[in-house]
């Protein structure tokens, strides 16, 4: 792995989040444990990039390190001993990385600093995490209640991973195809609530990165 520095941070992350989407609808094509076993090593992948690539305090590094070997346990414990008390800590698990990666990553991209190709990277990044945020959330709801959304198959959350993750972020981007629709009120206010948290995103990355710039403007100005 190349030299991480605050120019290239973030490419390492972003693309490891574009794998593991990527994998998510290969594992649909591959029913069965092996399709599964392969999206579990691509997660595990995926997190451990986040430890290189999220540059952060010890407490967050150790609290991965705790989460990485939480989803180790309950993967394995899920794979010989099927209950779905496992599924719910291995969705949480990652519902917990999501959110800790996002609000690391927003402390090292909002507001901060002057805009370059990490940045705007950053900013992608940023826009994944809120999407697979949302994705945990309706896992976990499916989890609870298969019938929560109309259009997504029951079946174990790695199988049904790329469906609701294309839900979450065509609901995120606010396109609303309507092929799959939330059918109780909990689901309902989650939807709106990601509706309405990705065009508020929209705003506060285009403010920042216009304040980022003319910070840097005004900064060369004084310089000389």
């Amino acid at each position: 792995m190349k030299q991480l520095s605050n120019k290239n941070n973030f490419v390492y992350l972003f693309f490891s989040l574009i794998i593991f989407l990527f994998s998510a609808a290969v594992v649909v094509e591959f029913p069965g444990s092996i399709g599964e076993d392969i999206f579990s090593v691509v997660t595990l992948m995926m997190l451990s990039v986040s430890l290189k690539s999220l540059k952060t305090d010890r407490t967050w590094k150790w609290s991965v390190y705790a989460l990485i070997t939480v989803f180790v346990l309950f993967t394995g414990l899920g794979k010989f001993f099927p209950h779905q008390f496992y599924v719910y800590f291995i969705l949480t698990t990652l519902l917990v990385f999501f959110i800790g990666s996002f609000i690391t990553a927003s402390k090292q991209v909002l507001f901060v600093g002057d805009i370059d190709g990490n940045k705007i990277i950053g900013s992608l990044t940023l826009y994944l995490l809120l999407g697979l945020i949302w994705t945990m959330l309706y896992l976990l709801l499916l989890a609870m209640d298969p019938s929560a959304f109309s259009g997504i198959e029951a079946a174990n959350w790695q199988q049904g991973f790329s469906r609701v993750a294309y839900y979450s972020f065509v609901t995120l981007t606010t396109l609303g195809y309507g092929d799959v629709l939330p059918t109780n009120h909990i689901a309902e206010f989650f939807v709106y609530m990601e509706a309405i948290i990705g065009v508020f995103y929209m705003t506060i990355i285009v403010s920042s990165l216009i304040t980022l710039r003319l910070t840097a403007l005004q900064d060369e100005k004084q310089g000389k």
